[in-house]
């Protein structure tokens, strides 16, 4: 299958991005004015790297059902690493950049198993 290019991750970071200015929207109900412009190149550079992360295992499926599993599972993991990059925030800069990596890697590379397992029972 054709490979992803990992410029998309940088969309995957815009997306985590907005998902943590909508998230803070709709539980204040307004938005957040005190957050620095840094806070938000942090949440950035966390999607991004998260975004890394999933396409690192996107490309190496080589099926097409396999990779609409992959998508599921990021899906699934992502709401996990949006609560672990506000948690991390209290660990400071580092924290925000490596504490939502944790159940990308994890479960998105559960994903990828599940993916190939069911590929090669297909086969």
């Amino acid at each position: 299958m054709k490979s992803i290019p990992h410029y998309w991750a940088f969309s995957i970071g815009l997306l985590s991005l907005l998902a943590q200015v909508l998230t803070y929207f709709l539980r204040f109900g307004q938005m957040n004015t005190q957050a620095s412009p840094a806070e938000y190149v942090l949440f950035f550079l966390s999607g991004s790297l998260g975004g890394v992360i999933f396409l690192f295992f996107l490309n190496r499926q080589t099926h097409a059902r396999t990779r609409w599993i992959m998508l599921g599972v990021f899906l699934l993991a992502t709401p996990f690493a949006l609560l672990m990059m506000l948690g991390g925030g209290l660990f400071g800069p580092l924290g925000i950049l490596l504490l939502p990596q944790i159940p990308w890697a994890l479960i998105t590379w559960m994903g990828s198993l599940l993916g190939g397992a069911l590929a090669r029972a297909k086969s």
